[in-house]
């Protein structure tokens, strides 16, 4: 939802009148990428229903990504919920016996699904100590 917000706000703020979007035709952008993004499942999971189902693994988790702030979006003022979306992602999809790459592999994709690109989300080897410490956590 991030991504969705910040590409319609760049899309529909251009510096010539020829680019800019009427109000109407950025919500209606907006709609159709939000509608688009909820055909993914792990998009369209309920949050609260995570956050019930995982219970205080989910914070444990948000603890830990937001320790390590990967996109430096707290350092900026985000809330201390910013990451629950991807928190949400994650830990659906981790496994007892996943490995410390397949933890890397599952993370890095999750921060490419909600962010985008790598130019926001930097390089996958910056993922690495947040894999690490994941792993571990898991292991309790």
């Amino acid at each position: 939802l991030f991504i969705l917000t910040v590409a319609t706000l760049l899309t529909c703020c251009g510096t010539d009148n020829k680019t800019k979007m009427t109000d109407q035709e950025a919500q209606d952008d907006f709609d159709r990428q939000y509608a688009e993004s909820m055909k993914d499942p792990l998009f369209a999971l309920d949050i609260d229903s995570v956050k019930s189902e995982y219970g205080d693994r989910f914070m444990e988790l948000r603890t830990i990504i937001n320790h390590h702030d990967p996109i430096s979006l707290l350092d900026i003022g985000a809330p201390e919920d910013e990451y629950e979306s991807e928190v949400k992602t994650i830990i659906v999809q981790l496994e007892d016996d996943m490995t410390q790459q397949k933890v890397h592999d599952l993370i890095y994709q999750e921060f490419l699904r909600w962010f985008g690109d790598e130019s926001t989300t930097g390089p996958k080897k910056s993922y690495k100590e947040l894999a690490i410490d994941i792993h571990e956590w898991m292991k309790k």
